[in-house]
């Protein structure tokens, strides 16, 4: 018989990223891996504090298809006003709401 820790599988069929770390600590860098969501209070392998945060934003990956703003940039944000949900660019200020969704603006 096979005893199964589901808390242990669990954590590894959820949803991961994988990318550099710094310590903000001891400046220590090294590739990690974390769940989606915790990016800062990172155990750091040098110092063992737990001040190890994400270095750089995720984004699209070698391969992924991207939504760019006429402007360049493909930072988006979100916001609810008036009853209505927008998505907007960060650098220009565009409203992308129909490009992303197809909704009439």
């Amino acid at each position: 018989m096979k005893i199964i820790d589901f808390t242990a599988a669990k954590r590894e069929r959820s949803p991961h990223w994988e990318g550099r770390v710094i310590c903000m600590d001891c400046r220590h860098e090294w590739q990690g891996v974390g769940p989606v969501g915790k990016h800062v209070a990172i155990d750091c392998p040098e110092c063992a504090l737990p001040k190890g945060v994400t270095k750089w934003l995720h984004g699209a990956q070698v391969g992924d298809v991207e939504f760019r703003c006429i402007c360049g940039c493909e930072a988006l944000t979100a916001y609810y006003r008036a009853g209505r949900f927008t998505l907007c660019c960060m650098a220009c200020g565009t409203n992308q709401t129909a490009a992303i969704f197809g909704e009439a603006v």
